[in-house]
């Protein structure tokens, strides 16, 4: 018997090829998703894990006057540390025509640093009247070893040789801070110089001691240890979860740890939607054969077990190409990621959980999606089965009818139409189910790609409305202003200050960034959840995010400190700003002058006129006297496009995914639609209805309840894309989604489309109706 059984199954999977193959490819796609987004997150954690060993990242650093001393105090704390003193200073960068904000970071004379030690890529280390390039400066610019570049020292411009090129695990990705996480190699850059060079490029260079522990297992207790250290003179410090590069990469590894748990379970949910509409209408249209299977003593167990093989099949047959396409997926993405920040090196490793967890998810799925419908074989009853008698009862109006009446009176063959949505309702709530996870799914990822792209046109485009950034040396922004203003490109021009503070409620504290703009201000607009705001003439307000952080509410006195000088100001929170891309301060400057009892301004906001040269007017204001370093917005906002495109393409990947599923989801609920009603439609052909009549009704029916699908998916796309971007969250700010308003209707018709496309090959099969068969079956 189990012979009979094998050869049947195998004949009708073959007879249903196409319906199993749309499931198998729904499944694989699962599957493949799961082993990529898992095999992605595994490595690129190993990868960061073995460089941040291998060089040495620092777990915590002290910063100020008197760090070096507390070394001694350090080597004695648990955890083998190993210490590093050194100097850093911020000053002008020039690069050929180009300046820009440079950071200069000491390390011992021609040798590697004890912590946070250097990846050469090219050269060596620099010695005196050298410098060692940060790789993604170097990339930029084109710098190799042995060119010239400028840095702005306490008498002038200062040339220096590049040595070489090289990484450093705390810029992995070249962020200037927390707050300024996105930047570009025109506007900031890091250095590597002999502790002699930074003396000599800076008055004041911060002093630092950066500690790692080599016994990782006592790292928690080591950093308790400093930072209680710190803390007792006074001394800030800085663990190594909040350093700005680690702080970025660690929150995308995590995101991709999200998704990867998230996503694989919509795609295997539709999984199970797919293979389920499928086995319960193959179960439907095998009544009979089952009905005489049970009439001649085959026990209900065999039958389960029989049915449920099928969706064995199915799930078997997606888990290979699934397994393999996952893993392949999952090292590109490692590889091209990995690439884009230049790590050293990076870890791509088979994982066998990863695999056996996905092959045993898919074939989980396609048995709960297979359980239902071989119950229902089993506990058939042969005389229920065989019966081919219609159910007794009167005829009466549909529930659409009811709810419309004038459609009682359209053509019959269109009442037909209307009647047979509702007739088999567990078809039709199938169907629709189909169209609205496939839309779901769609939505979804169309949903995330707007939102990216949404964030930068919104920050850069509403927020953000300087043309370019001026940054200049200490007191000299009052006089590159008033050269800025004459410049003929220039529409209009103010000063602001951007200065490094923290800020405290209590024992809750934020180390951010305080912006003092004018309080008639062009340059910036501060969106709330209520509208727009305006810098008020006293107090700060706040970015959204900070509102738990420090758990403030208006009118509530926050402390400020500010980080070079050490003096603090109160000031009441006036309100909180909806910005997405950093958790910020902002002050009027007038208010801000008159508190610190000087000037404050750092630098100069510009706006250039409509057609202007934009490189003409960087070059120009670039060598102007008292300018550190250019920034021009619109290279800024593609930087960080750039830096999105990675994850844009994975989104269009998933998109692509998403819209092959939904193509087979849809065949499958169509094509089981027809086979399912064989014998009707067979039926309506022997009484003389032409193949092109039946074909538009069986069209129209579909369409009727893809049209029924489209707003429910619509809704649970919009709700689930909302609900995947509110678990992505920066300094406590949680993401929201920004669809555009096109997307939707793009989606639904999309769907549509791919609808109309799947009916194809299922309303030609109508041509091939056999007849006689139908009635010869009818009759007996």
């Amino acid at each position: 018997m189990s012979r009979v059984f094998r050869a049947k199954l195998r004949r009708d999977v073959w007879r249903q090829r196409w319906q199993f193959t749309a499931v198998a490819l729904v499944i694989a796609l699962g599957v493949c998703v799961f082993v990529a987004a898992f095999d992605a997150y595994r490595n690129l954690a190993g990868s960061f894990d073995r460089a941040y060993a291998e060089q040495r990242l620092p777990d915590v650093v002290i910063t100020g006057p008197g760090a070096s001393a507390l070394a001694g105090d350090v080597a004695a704390l648990p955890g083998h540390p190993v210490t590093q003193v050194r100097h850093e200073a911020e000053t002008g960068l020039r690069i050929g025509d180009r300046t820009l904000l440079g950071r200069v970071v000491g390390v011992p004379d021609g040798a590697q640093p004890a912590v946070a030690r250097l990846a050469l890529r090219s050269g060596r280390l620099p010695g005196p009247g050298e410098v060692l390039v940060e790789q993604h400066l170097a990339d930029h610019f084109h710098l190799r070893v042995g060119q010239k570049v400028g840095l702005l020292g306490p008498y002038g411009w200062q040339d220096f040789t590049v040595s070489g090129t090289g990484l450093s695990t705390e810029y992995f990705w070249p962020a200037r801070s927390a707050q300024e996480v996105m930047t570009t190699p025109d506007y900031f850059g890091v250095l590597f110089a002999p502790e002699t060079t930074v003396s000599s490029v800076s008055t004041a260079p911060v002093e630092q001691l950066a500690v790692y522990a080599e016994d990782r297992g006592a790292a928690a207790n080591l950093v308790a240890g400093t930072q209680n250290l710190a803390a007792a003179r006074g001394l800030p410090s800085a663990v190594r979860a909040d350093q700005p590069s680690f702080h970025a990469l660690d929150e995308d590894v995590k995101s991709i740890g999200t998704f990867a748990t998230l996503l694989p379970c919509l795609f295997l949910a539709a999984a199970v939607v797919g293979t389920y509409v499928l086995l319960s209408r193959l179960v439907a249209a095998q009544r009979a054969v089952i009905g005489t299977l049970t009439a001649n003593g085959l026990s209900p167990h065999t039958l389960r077990r029989h049915y449920l093989g099928y969706g064995l099949v199915a799930g078997a047959a997606g888990v290979v190409p699934g397994l393999v396409g996952g893993y392949f997926f999952g090292d590109w993405f490692t590889t091209q990621y990995t690439s884009a920040l230049g790590l050293p090196l990076h870890v791509t490793e088979l994982h066998p959980w990863t695999l056996v967890i996905g092959a045993g998810a898919a074939l989980t799925a396609a048995s709960l999606a297979a359980w239902a419908p071989a119950r229902a074989a089993a506990r058939t009853s042969p005389a229920e089965a065989m019966s081919t008698a219609p159910p007794s009862g009167s005829g009466r109006f549909s529930l659409v009818e009811r709810a419309i009446p004038p459609l009682r009176r359209i053509r019959a063959r269109w009442r037909m139409v209307v009647r047979s949505t509702t007739r088999n309702r567990k078809r039709s709530i199938l169907t629709v189910s189909g169209v609205a996870v496939s839309l779901t799914l769609v939505l979804v990822f169309a949903g995330l790609r707007d939102t990216v792209s949404s964030v930068v046109d919104r920050q850069f485009g509403t927020i953000q409305r300087q043309s370019a950034e001026v940054s200049t040396t200490p007191g000299r922004a009052a006089s590159v202003l008033a050269e800025v203003r004459t410049d003929p490109a220039v529409r209009a021009a103010e000063p602001y200050a951007r200065l490094d503070v923290s800020l405290t409620n209590g024992n809750r504290r934020f180390d951010t960034l305080l912006m003092a703009l004018p309080t008639d201000t062009t340059m910036h607009q501060f969106p709330t959840s209520h509208g727009t705001a305006q810098l008020p003439a006293r107090g700060v307000l706040l970015s959204r995010g900070l509102k738990d952080t420090l758990r403030l509410n208006p009118a509530d006195p926050v402390t400020i400190t500010f980080a070079e000088t050490g003096r603090s100001l109160t000031e009441p929170v006036a309100g909180y700003v909806d910005e997405p891309m950093s958790a910020v301060a902002y002050m009027s400057l007038e208010h801000l002058d008159q508190s610190l009892g000087e000037p404050s301004a750092t630098g100069v906001l510009l706006q250039l006129r409509p057609g202007a040269d934009r490189d003409a007017a960087r070059q120009r204001i670039s060598v102007l006297p008292g300018v550190q370093a250019y920034l021009d917005t619109k290279a800024l906002a593609s930087a960080m496009r750039d830096a999105f495109s990675l994850y844009d393409t994975l989104v269009g990947i998933m998109l692509l995914f998403a819209a092959a599923m939904a193509a087979a989801m849809l065949f499958n609920a169509m094509s089981a639609n027809v086979a399912e009603r064989a014998v009707e439609l067979g039926t309506l052909r022997a009484a003389g209805m032409a193949p092109g009549m039946l074909a538009r009704l069986i069209a129209a029916e579909n369409l009727v309840l893809v049209a029924i699908g489209i707003p429910v998916g619509l809704a649970t796309g919009t709700l689930l894309a909302r609900w995947l971007m509110a678990t992505y969250q920066t300094q406590g700010y949680h993401w929201s989604l920004q669809m555009q308003t096109r997307t939707p209707v793009l989606a639904a018709l999309g769907i549509l489309v791919a609808a109309l496309v799947a009916q194809t090959p299922v309303l030609r099969t109508l041509r091939r109706i056999d007849i006689a068969r139908i009635v010869r079956e009818r009759s007996l």
